[in-house]
């Protein structure tokens, strides 16, 4: 039950809600712990921290993926130099993979899209081939999902409602405004990973949006995402 208060939350209603349940099952036995851990919530709790870049990595990913891209066969009777060398082999094949997913960045094309959709294209046009797979798994969520609208005083404001679920008992709300092509959604998505959600996609679709609009678009995601580190070192 931790772990879903960890990690399967939604939005910070659901996260006391699951909480509140833990509490009646557990809490009474380590009432003082569970406090201490309650009041540290906002750094540990994943549905209270969207508002923070993260890429969708979690603290403890980084610390295994560092462990799993630094390891190597060293033995405890390992000296300096033979570490040395053994490093220097480790940082010649990052190098050579990195360049070896540039390469296919820059040439290959997505085998399985005819590219019927405008939006895919520009996706592709615009991201890595990697981000480029993350965001048409977005889209085909958005193509299947639900949507409704709310009315508003607002002409220029578009209020909706996107689930995955017919039900709507999954949902999250969506603003769009005309006048300045915002595009807000109660998940954060953006926010915290730097790309769009299936949620506002689904709404460009509505809109015949056929552009990721240029504000949403980061340029780490990017094909030219190292030319910035070429501008650096020029200057």
């Amino acid at each position: 039950m931790f772990k879903n208060c960890l990690m399967g939350c939604q939005n910070q209603s659901g996260f006391e809600q699951l909480w509140t349940k833990m509490m009646e099952m557990y809490g009474h036995k380590k009432k003082e712990w569970f406090n201490q851990v309650y009041d540290q919530r906002h750094k540990w709790c994943a549905a209270l921290n969207k508002d923070t870049f993260s890429a969708g990595i979690l603290s403890s990913q980084r610390s295994e993926v560092t462990n799993k891209a630094i390891s190597f066969n060293a033995k405890a009777t390992t000296n300096l130099f033979e570490f040395y060398h053994i490093f220097e082999q480790k940082v010649k094949r990052w190098r050579s993979n990195e360049t070896s997913d540039n390469f296919r960045s820059r040439t290959e094309r997505p085998k399985a899209v005819k590219f019927k959709s405008k939006l895919l294209k520009h996706a592709d046009d615009v991201y890595t081939l990697a981000l480029y797979n993350d965001f048409e798994t977005e889209y085909e969520w958005a193509m299947a999902s639900f949507l409704r609208a709310f009315a508003t005083e607002n002409s220029e404001l578009k209020l909706f409602e996107v689930s995955p679920e017919e039900d709507f008992n999954n949902s999250h709300t969506e603003a769009y405004d005309e006048a300045t092509t915002e595009l807000v959604c109660s998940c954060q998505c953006f926010t915290e990973t730097g790309m769009l959600c299936f949620h506002i996609i689904r709404v460009m679709h509505m809109f015949n949006i056929f552009q990721i609009p240029e504000k949403y678009i980061l340029k780490r995601w990017t094909r030219l995402a190292k030319s910035a580190v070429w501008e650096n070192i020029q200057c």
